[in-house]
């Protein structure tokens, strides 16, 4: 059964992507790494078992991994898929 997702936990985790693509823009690699953190501890704690936040922690993996392999147009486009696939909620998860 669909669980409702919280507004503010949707626009947080909104939030979060799109500073993250920011900071790879910028070459602010720490500062991706810290918001991502973030995205992964916000949809560890505050989304249920879904395939939404299957789907968000794989992102956030893929995004560390990227960076770490010097890969920040990679990091960006899974930033970009996340904020899709939460553009796409239709407030179940």
């Amino acid at each position: 059964m669909p669980r409702n997702l919280p507004s503010d936990v949707h626009a947080v985790l909104t939030q979060l992507t799109e500073a993250g693509e920011a900071a790879v823009d910028s070459a602010e690699f720490d500062t991706v790494r810290q918001t991502v953190a973030t995205a992964e501890t916000v949809s560890r704690n505050k989304l249920p078992e879904c395939d939404l936040r299957a789907q968000l922690l794989h992102g956030c993996e893929q995004v560390h991994t990227a960076i770490d392999n010097d890969c920040p147009d990679a990091a960006a486009e899974y930033l970009r898929a996340m904020e899709r696939r939460l553009a796409a909620v239709d407030n179940d998860c």
